[in-house]
Formats: structure tokens, C-alpha cells, sequence
């Protein structure tokens, strides 16, 4: 029997692998769920998150109440580097359970379920960022706090960043009036360009082996070109192997609007890293956009890039990575903070 038409029996509920033909119950499942406001969760958002991931289709379970569908878990898949070598890993990330069946264990059952599943294909590991409220239930299955991930900012007009801090801690919400205006180009543009792929074979070449997503041009269009998530840009200057690009968007939080780098690829040379900052200081003199964020941890050729032009680690405000090692094997140790080398980008919830 194939892994796809398994099902397994248990306190009067089936739990099956899902397939494409499940995507039009999985979505009525989620607007009964979550709400039909939420115009995000179409069937073209869900077909590109979990079918067209260029790192490969996301393993879904579903919990049956006979023929009606009533939960679902979702680990989408990812592809970590490290050296000259790939980690596969999943992220946890849609649950969802019917209105009807909530506290009955849905959500444990189906992922720890998952997990064995991931496990069994050979998965290094499960990662994920969940918030205070959803971090201690998997702890108690298994999950490993790893850290909070540092965010770099740079205000770009101080006073209204720090008023609207406070204001942010008020759960102040505020109308920030006209968009900014459009700055960059269509990432779908950068990808085409055919001086990005001997840039990505030779950026941030240094002996750094810790944890990053595997980039390649399949990858940045999937992630930003082709994305249904509005609002990607890119900002580039290529010559050969040598040069920069940056990804980012502009977003709203609270009563601040933020320019989020969302992905660097840097050259090789001293050269490529000026280019870069060039284009950062570029999108930082951006009009109506309160301040800039990224990530870069300390020795990488990205904190190069960004800490000469302003951006400082503020602590305390990162997302909280977590871990479920399924391997003893991997190294860098996964379950420390000091093996990544993360991106917005990785992290950004979609």
C-alpha cells in the first residue's frame, strides 16, 4: 500500500496522506476554520506553496471523521546547505482542526504522526518559529528551543520610529496614508537576468559552514517572482561573478512602515560588498519608509555588508527558532543558534 493511501484508525478518526484531490475540502476546511476573510488561502496560494516548492511537495495529513474532513498538518519542505553539502529539513507549518474537534488532540496526533513520516524519508530535521502561545505544545513534542534570531535595523526617521514603538506596545494601531512609492525592479526581472546564476555560484564564498538555505535561481523565483504574496522587489548591479542583489518589500507594522531585506547575494570580493551597501543605502533613502530590517549573523560577509551603514542589532524582538532533530548526524549542531546563517527571508511567514 502506497504511503499516500495509508490511513490509520483511532479514537473514531482516519488519518490519511493527502493528495491533490483533497486541495478543494482542504480549503473548505481552512475558511470554515480561520474565516472566509482571509483571502490569502486561495487554491493558486495553496498549489504554490505545497506543490510547486521547487525543494519538493509538502507531506499533508488529514484527520477524517468518516468522509468529512476534519484536520490537517502541513510541513513544507526545505533544503539547507551547508559547505559543499545539502540538509533536508521541513517546516512546520499550516494546522488547522474543524471548529467541532478542537481540543480532542488533533494537532499533537497528526503531528507527531507527520514527524515519523518526515523521519522515514530520511528528514534531518523539523524547524520552525512558533509564537509564545503555540512554542510550549511542541515543546512537550519533542521541539528544542534553539534562540532568538538577532534583527539588525536601521531607523530612517528616528523620531517617528521610536514614537511609533511606543505607540506599537500600546497596540496602537495607526493609518500610515499614501503607499511608498515604488522603488527597485520585479524580482521576476533579477531572476531572468542571466548574470544572476554565476553570482550565486560564487556569492559569500568564505569557509563559513553554517546553515543556509540552498539559493539558486529555481528558488528566488519561486520565493519572490512567483509568489501570490504581494510587494517583493529587487535592487541589483551584476558583472560576471562579481556584484550584488537585494530582495525586500515594504510592509506595515503597527504604526511603522518597514523596508525588510528579505535576501542579499554578495560577490566574492571587497568590490561586491561596496556594490551592496550602495544598493542598501539607495533603498534606505526610500521616502515614507520609517526604517530598515534584516538579518546577518556576526562574521558573515552580509554583517558586512549592513553594519557600515547603520543597521544595529536590537535584541529581544527576533522570532524564536525552534528544532526536532530526526538525526544525530548533523553538523553543524542544529540545536544551536550559532550554526545558522539566516535570511528574513527563511523565516518570513507565508
Amino acid at each position: 500500500m502506497s504511503p499516500a493511501m495509508a490511513v490509520a484508525r483511532g479514537a473514531d478518526l482516519a488519518v490519511r496522506a493527502a493528495t491533490a484531490d483533497d486541495v478543494p475540502a482542504i480549503l473548505h476546511l481552512i475558511a470554515t476554520s480561520l474565516g472566509s476573510s482571509n483571502p490569502a488561502w486561495g487554491e493558486r496560494f495553496w498549489r504554490w506553496k505545497h506543490e510547486e516548492n521547487p525543494f519538493g511537495p509538502s507531506p499533508c495529513l488529514l484527520a477524517l471523521d468518516e468522509d468529512r474532513l476534519v484536520g490537517l498538518r502541513v510541513f513544507m519542505r526545505w533544503l539547507w546547505r551547508t559547505g559543499n553539502r545539502d540538509v533536508t529539513a521541513v517546516r512546520a507549518v499550516d494546522t488547522v482542526t474543524h471548529p467541532d474537534w478542537r481540543g480532542k488532540g488533533i494537532f499533537s496526533r497528526l503531528t507527531l504522526a507527520l514527524v515519523e513520516r518526515v523521519r522515514d524519508a530520511g528528514v534531518a530535521m523539523v524547524f520552525n518559529t512558533p509564537n509564545s502561545s503555540s512554542r510550549p505544545g511542541y515543546l512537550k513534542m519533542g521541539w528544542e528551543r534553539v534562540g532568538r534570531v538577532t534583527i539588525l535595523v536601521r531607523p530612517l526617521r528616528p523620531l517617528r520610529f521610536v514614537a511609533g514603538l511606543v505607540r506599537s506596545r500600546a497596540r496602537h494601531q495607526s493609518s500610515m496614508g499614501e503607499p511608498a512609492p515604488v522603488v527597485g525592479g520585479p524580482v521576476a526581472e533579477l531572476v531572468a537576468d542571466p548574470r544572476l546564476g554565476p553570482l550565486l555560484e560564487h556569492a559569500d564564498v568564505t569557509p563559513d559552514v553554517r546553515l543556509r538555505t540552498r539559493r539558486s535561481i529555481e528558488y528566488l523565483s519561486w520565493r519572490y517572482a512567483r509568489t501570490p504574496v504581494e510587494g517583493y522587489r529587487a535592487a541589483w548591479r551584476l558583472e560576471g561573478d562579481a556584484g550584488a542583489a537585494v530582495i525586500f518589500r515594504i510592509v506595515t507594522r503597527g504604526a511603522l512602515r518597514e523596508l525588510r531585506i528579505c535576501e542579499l547575494v554578495v560577490g566574492p570580493d571587497r568590490l561586491s560588498v561596496r556594490v551592496a551597501q550602495q544598493l542598501v543605502r539607495e533603498l534606505c533613502s526610500t521616502r515614507d519608509v520609517d526604517y530598515a530590517a534584516a538579518m546577518a549573523p556576526s562574521g558573515s560577509t552580509h554583517r558586512d555588508v549592513l553594519r557600515p551603514v547603520g543597521f544595529l542589532p536590537i535584541p529581544r524582538v527576533g522570532p524564536t527558532l525552534t528544532v526536532r532533530a530526526l538525526r544525530d548526524d548533523v553538523a553543524p549542531d542544529p540545536l544551536r543558534l550559532s550554526s545558522w546563517h539566516l535570511s528574513v527571508g527563511d523565516l518570513e511567514l507565508f
